[in-house]
């Protein structure tokens, strides 16, 4: 009788944590999107484009620098209704999320920049990808 009762335990607890696990996240913060060069996402009612590294002079992560560096990238904005616009936005050493798109509604953020450089890696050889939240 008892390992009845542990075995309901057990099964209440699963079905619990299965609801729970199951309601869909809602909040668009949650999302990161991954983009290649050229590779575009859409969120909410706003096209994020990828367009190019324009400038990449992150100090390697196997190096002591002086300076820390930066990578600037370009990317195009298409709001629904509205004419595409390309903005370049600069990655800091820091890594601070960086902000692409404002709304009353929203807000789209760049959160990497990858890969980030070292010394074993040709700068031909990278393909760089960036990851977006919205």
């Amino acid at each position: 009788m008892k390992s009845l009762h542990i075995f309901l335990a057990i099964i209440c607890f699963c079905a619990f944590a299965k609801a729970q696990n199951t309601s869909p996240t809602t909040s668009a913060d949650a999302l990161v999107f991954k983009l290649g060069i050229g590779m575009h996402q859409k969120i909410n009612t706003v096209e994020v484009t990828f367009l190019e590294v324009l400038e990449d002079s992150r100090c390697p992560k196997d190096v002591d620098c002086v300076w820390a560096g930066q990578a600037k990238i370009k990317v195009r904005i298409k709001e629904k209704g509205k004419a595409p616009i390309e903005k370049e936005f600069i990655f800091d050493a820091l890594g601070k999320d960086v902000v692409l798109y404002t709304s009353k509604t929203s807000v789209i953020k760049a959160v990497r920049l990858s890969p980030y450089p070292n010394t074993s890696m040709a700068i031909s050889d990278r393909v760089y990808y960036l990851e977006i939240r919205g």
